[in-house]
């Protein structure tokens, strides 16, 4: 069932429509060059990362794959980090008598491990220069970058640093265009960075016809039946989301739903992660603010329309450089879209949280 597997994808077989955009990674990356992709949740960025890991891996290439959800601050990356190396085929091994050196890391059973480091910077860079010194090519995938925003003005000089001094060391970003990774892509003078950011490869929902062939070719692969007009309904209310599409897949032909059960379920767990997301996002941001101008998009708005909810949502009137950063923050996010003066919400779970939960 690779389509329905609720798993990563790790295999190209298992890929589904996005064989251009693994073709740009794989090529970018034996290339030697840096890569950020960009798209928003449930788009298949991690499984385009471990795809492309196994034609990497045949090519000679190390790859590790650092998953930063929630690390947020240097101990969060360092653990990240580590669990990452221990995951890597042998790299923990080949490492281990550099990383015993090194001040906060040891060496155990298990593999790579990390204590409290004094100096957890350096401790970071300590453990990237480990790898670099070692013979070989190694990938680098750090995955959801703008986790990592509190700690940015010491992590681009550590990257500009591995940049310029260990050219067997290529890094892969993931995450939304805000943040860290705006830094990352959008370097100013002042940047370690400067003139080095990485190649961009945006992934998008998948467009009608694709989603309507994806469900297509799970249920075929399952040896599930289910009607044409049945998938229609499911690709109308899940738009063309990977990641929506492969849950309500797998609610059929693993849970045995019917058809309106499995919607229903989706949509329910759905909402969940979209509410734990948004929360995650809005730490630290005018929440009011935020909120406001994001349940005026649920049902597409227009700046002034926009401006006047914000105002309503935080009790005061509010001038135009406060809903331009909101909007440019929401945008950077990939929680809104904007064409042509018109704002709108396009994932169907986040649009239907706002437009039924009583978020405030």
């Amino acid at each position: 069932m690779p389509l329905f597997d609720l798993n990563p994808k790790e295999s190209p077989k298992e890929l589904f429509a996005r064989e251009k955009e693994l073709d740009e990674l794989v090529r970018l990356t034996e290339a030697k060059r840096w890569v950020a992709i960009l798209g928003p949740r449930m788009a298949g960025k991690t499984s385009l990362i471990k795809v492309a890991n196994v034609k990497l891996e045949n090519a000679g290439f190390k790859t590790v794959y650092v998953n930063l959800w929630g690390a947020q601050r240097t101990q969060g990356l360092l653990n990240a980090l580590a669990r990452g190396l221990n995951s890597s085929k042998g790299l923990s091994q080949k490492i281990k008598d550099g990383v015993r050196r090194i001040e906060g890391v040891s060496f155990g059973p298990g593999g790579v491990a990390i204590s409290a480091p004094k100096k957890p910077m350096t401790t970071t860079w300590d453990l990237l220069t480990a790898i670099g010194r070692e013979a070989g090519d190694y990938v680098i995938e750090l995955d959801e970058i703008q986790e990592l925003a509190v700690i940015s003005g010491h992590l681009l000089k550590i990257l500009a640093n591995i940049f310029n001094t260990y050219s067997n060391i290529v890094f892969v970003f993931t995450g939304s265009m805000f943040g860290l990774m705006k830094t990352l892509l959008e370097p100013g003078p002042s940047s370690p960075l400067y003139g080095r950011s990485p190649a961009k490869i945006y992934l998008q929902p998948f467009k009608k016809e694709q989603a309507t062939s994806f469900l297509r070719r799970g249920f075929q692969e399952c040896d599930v039946k289910v009607s044409e007009n049945l998938i229609d309904e499911a690709v109308e209310k899940l738009d063309g989301v990977p990641g929506w599409l492969t849950l309500y897949g797998n609610n059929i032909a693993v849970r045995k739903l019917h058809h309106k059960d499995a919607l229903n379920e989706t949509i329910s767990e759905g909402l969940k992660i979209v509410k734990d997301e948004l929360e995650h996002y809005l730490e630290g941001r005018d929440r009011a603010g935020h909120i406001s101008a994001l349940k005026a998009t649920a049902t597409v708005a227009r700046w002034t329309e926009i401006k006047g909810a914000v105002g309503i949502g935080k009790g005061s009137t509010v001038n135009d450089a406060t809903v331009y950063n909101i909007l440019e923050s929401l945008k950077a996010a990939m929680l809104i879209k904007e064409e042509k003066g018109v704002y709108r919400v396009d994932d169907p779970m986040m649009k239907t949280l706002l437009l039924t939960s009583k978020l405030t």
